[in-house]
């Protein structure tokens, strides 16, 4: 399973703003902070605003702040938000006459993915910030 990069960036962006939750964010900013383009980043902080996760602010002094507490947000909420679902398979039923359906590998990977699910849901943004923050 690969997520996309606006998944990526997505998840740093939340993680950045948990890491820094007194202060106004700029995307230029979190763009120098990661590498990454502040074109990109433009389009996740609009996701992520639209999403509810997000304050925006513009002007002087503004910029991008958590809406929500980071205790309350879980990985699996923004990955699934942000790929539109998770599936292993794009069918979970073969609707192709050829190809016969396979409901055992298909129970096997619901199976999986609510696993990657649930392990997921086990911490939530504000533990994973602390984390990343702690010395190596």
């Amino acid at each position: 399973m690969q997520f996309t990069r606006f998944t990526d960036y997505s998840l740093k962006v939340l993680v950045h703003l948990a890491q820094h939750p007194d202060r106004w964010i700029t995307i230029r900013q979190i763009s120098e902070s990661y590498d990454i383009s502040r074109n990109h980043l433009m389009k996740v902080v609009s996701f992520l605003t639209r999403s509810g996760y997000l304050k925006s602010q513009r002007g002087p002094g503004g910029g991008v702040q958590l809406k929500v507490n980071p205790c309350e947000v879980h990985l699996a909420d923004v990955i699934v938000a942000a790929e539109g679902g998770i599936e292993l398979l794009q069918n979970s039923t073969s609707r192709d006459a050829e190809t016969p359906a396979q409901p055992g590998l298909n129970a096997l990977l619901d199976a999986a993915v609510t696993a990657f699910i649930d392990t997921l849901n086990g911490s939530n943004l504000a533990e994973i910030a602390a984390a990343s923050q702690a010395p190596r």
